[in-house]
């Protein structure tokens, strides 16, 4: 799985900074998580295929989020895009996006599938799988994401396949998890041959919320916990009153769930580039694994 932030910026873009957006990849997937204002532009200077992208989760419709949905859309179309697309957002964001699309004469000639998100009820996307929780936004409908990769199979064991006898060119079907009847008549089953499976890897995106237990909960044990850091400590009151989190409370969050690494993101423009050393420094203070601050291009495989 990998994971590069298009944007890392708040409500409003900055000379360095994009407004939130991260791509994932895993697999023939590409997933956006979030679509705000300008994120078309930096897939391109990011040099990421906007036709590659086959699925986009809107976590909630604060306009620094989505914004960028339908100018992509457009885009998309001009290019003559054919395979489908699936959005993914809050039960909202159906009837605005027709609308939008209908009364700009932008409707795609593709095909859009539009799921709204249902908390406890985990979507099944082929090497994934994504489940939603709620946050706490200031009582804004917004949505925190947890996406697993499903297990991989276990490393095959070439000196246990020479032990049994099996010829090269059989080697691949049990690799790929299917029992095999050699020349001599044995059957060999994948488990002769094949270690334990191996986990798949897990990413939590806390979304916009304030501390949330919903959080914790989520992403207990994940190897990523992307989690907002809109505020430094000294700009609490802030974070309070427009329900975002300070950076030592994100590490107090990862702390809390035990992740394997934290990255902060979706910090206020009133902070420079300069400033953003001190995120670190503040979420260290309670997060005591790795924690990376996301810039604009960053990637990271998980």
């Amino acid at each position: 799985m990998r994971v590069k932030f298009l944007g890392t910026s708040s409500a409003v873009p900055t000379n360095d900074r994009g407004l939130p957006a991260i791509l994932v990849k895993l697999g023939g997937e590409s997933i956006l998580l979030d679509c705000g204002e300008g994120t078309q532009r930096q897939m391109i200077r990011g040099k990421e295929s906007l036709m590659d992208v086959n699925k986009i989760v809107i976590t909630h419709l604060h306009g620094d989020h989505f914004f960028g949905l339908f100018p992509m859309i457009q885009t998309l179309g001009i290019l003559k895009r054919s395979s489908e697309l699936k959005i993914i957002g809050p039960r909202a964001l159906e009837p605005l996006l027709s609308s939008i699309l209908e009364g700009t004469g932008s409707k795609p000639q593709f095909r859009v599938i539009f799921s709204s998100i249902e908390v406890g009820r985990p979507m099944d996307l082929g090497r994934f799988t994504l489940e939603f929780f709620e946050v706490d936004h200031n009582g804004f409908e917004t949505y925190g994401l947890k996406l697993k990769e499903k297990d991989r199979p276990g490393e095959f064991d070439p000196k246990k396949a020479d032990e049994l006898g099996i010829p090269v060119f059989m080697r691949g079907f049990l690799q790929k998890g299917f029992t095999i009847k050699l020349p001599d008549g044995r059957v060999v089953s994948p488990k002769e041959v094949m270690g334990p499976p191996r986990r798949g890897a897990v990413l939590v995106y806390s979304s916009d919320t304030r501390p949330s237990e919903s959080v914790i909960e989520a992403a207990r044990g994940a190897d990523l916990l992307i989690h907002e850091a809109t505020y430094l400590e000294e700009h609490k009151d802030r974070a309070l009153a427009t329900g975002h989190s300070t950076a030592l409370e994100a590490g107090e969050v990862a702390e809390a769930a035990g992740v394997k690494k934290l990255a902060l993101t979706h910090f206020s423009a009133r902070y420079s580039d300069e400033d953003l050393p001190r995120f670190q420094e503040e979420a260290s203070k309670a997060y005591k694994g790795e924690i990376v601050v996301a810039r604009d291009f960053l990637s990271l495989d998980v």
